[in-house]
């Protein structure tokens, strides 16, 4: 296994947009209360363009309806992307993937950014195989 993905402009990471609801919400109410989750994905393509539409397609191929606890018939929908962003530098461990500029904003703020590693690790879901 190799240690080092090289990284030739091809490689990007594109968040996907999806919701969750009931499937007999009503569409017509755009302020509705939906469960929403931005998902990164690692995408391998020739160019940002060519990403889009590669992580467009996994969306779209990822909706799916299921019965959650309360017999209530619910879906997953592919809403759209957030971002494209390149990456870099090679893939290994310890390099940058993307970053985030937040600004020029005081110190008081930068702070409170960070999350303490007890929170941070609580929140992972334990790997299941």
């Amino acid at each position: 296994m190799k240690d080092r993905i090289e990284n030739n402009g091809n490689w990007f990471i594109v968040e996907i947009i999806e919701s969750c609801e009931p499937v007999s919400s009503d569409q017509t109410r755009d302020l509705r209360r939906l469960q929403v989750h931005g998902n990164y994905i690692l995408i391998n393509a020739e160019n940002a363009k060519r990403a889009y539409e590669k992580a467009e397609k996994i969306g779209r191929e990822n909706e799916y309806e299921f019965e959650n606890t309360d017999n209530v018939k619910m879906k997953w929908k592919f809403e759209g992307i957030s971002q494209v962003l390149p990456i870099y530098d090679d893939i290994q461990n310890g390099n940058e993937l993307f970053y985030c500029d937040y600004g020029q904003i005081s110190s008081r703020r930068a702070k409170k950014i960070v999350t303490n590693k007890k929170e941070i690790l609580e929140n992972i879901k334990p790997y299941k195989s």
